[in-house]
C-alpha cells in the first residue's frame, strides 16, 4: 500500500501533469486564434480586392457602354448637319439662279424703260 508522502508525490505529479495538459491546451488555442484571426484578415483582404476588381470591370463595361453611345450620337449629329449643309446649300443655289433670273428681267425692263422714254 503507498504511504502518505507517496500519495502526495503522486497527486503532485499528477497537479503538474494537469497544469502542464492546460498550459499546453492555452498554446494550441493562442495559435489557433493566431491562425484564424489571419485568415479573417486574408479573407477580408481577398474579399477586398474581387469587390474592387467587380467596381473595375463594371467602370470599364459603362465606360465601353457611354463611348459607344458618344460614337453613335456623333455619327448622328453628323449625319443631320450634312443634311442641313446639303440642304443650305440647294437652297442658296435656288436662290441665286433665282436672282440672276430676276437680274436679267429687272436688266431687260430697265433697259425697255429707258428705251421707251427716249423715244417719247
Amino acid at each position: 500500500m503507498l504511504t502518505a508522502s507517496a500519495d502526495r508525490g503522486a497527486s503532485s505529479m499528477g497537479k503538474a501533469d494537469i497544469l502542464n495538459q492546460i498550459r499546453e491546451a492555452e498554446v494550441k488555442v493562442e495559435v489557433t486564434l493566431k491562425e484564424a484571426e489571419e485568415r479573417r484578415k486574408q479573407l477580408q483582404a481577398e474579399g477586398k480586392r474581387l469587390a474592387f476588381q467587380r467596381v473595375e470591370a463594371a467602370e470599364a463595361e459603362l465606360k465601353k457602354e457611354l463611348d459607344s453611345r458618344m460614337s453613335s450620337a456623333k455619327t448622328q449629329i453628323e449625319t443631320r448637319k450634312k443634311a442641313v449643309l446639303e440642304e443650305g446649300e440647294r437652297r442658296a443655289e435656288a436662290l441665286a439662279t433665282n436672282a440672276k433670273r430676276s437680274t436679267v428681267k429687272v436688266k431687260a425692263f430697265v433697259l425697255s424703260e429707258f428705251e421707251r422714254a427716249a423715244d417719247v
